[in-house]
């Protein structure tokens, strides 16, 4: 019976406490963001794996029961995005996957590059 999320300290003991299948594409779309994203950290927030950026939380990782989901944290990037992914679904901020189908390199650089431009731009304004 699944159990109301996966508490973990770490970002591997998430990875590791979800179904095998869900586990295995999430580290697919970590990987590729931390391939695109300098100087990336991985931390737990708010119960998920999150990717820092200059210190600003990026965009973070999680399961449900159905699918993978990829939380774009930024509502407006979301609504940039619509029509433009060829894959995933998007519901809110959040791009939903198959564990079947992680999401490719295309589609997790353009996320992330947006991602980081808008983490850039709101701390050249401070």
């Amino acid at each position: 019976m699944p159990r109301e999320g996966y508490p973990a300290a770490t970002v591997e003991e998430y990875l590791d406490a979800v179904p095998p299948a869900q586990g295995a594409a999430l580290r697919v779309v970590r990987d590729r963001l931390l391939a695109v994203v300098p100087d990336a950290e991985q931390v737990i927030s708010y119960q998920v794996p999150t990717i820092r950026y200059r210190g600003a939380g990026l965009v973070a990782l999680s399961v449900a029961k159905t699918h993978c989901s990829l939380h774009l944290m930024s509502p407006p990037l979301a609504r940039a995005l619509v029509g433009a992914l060829t894959e995933g679904t998007l519901s809110g901020a959040t791009l939903r996957f198959d564990a079947a189908s992680p999401l490719g390199v295309e589609t997790v650089r353009l996320i992330a590059e947006r991602r980081m431009a808008e983490v850039d731009a709101r701390l050249s304004r401070t």
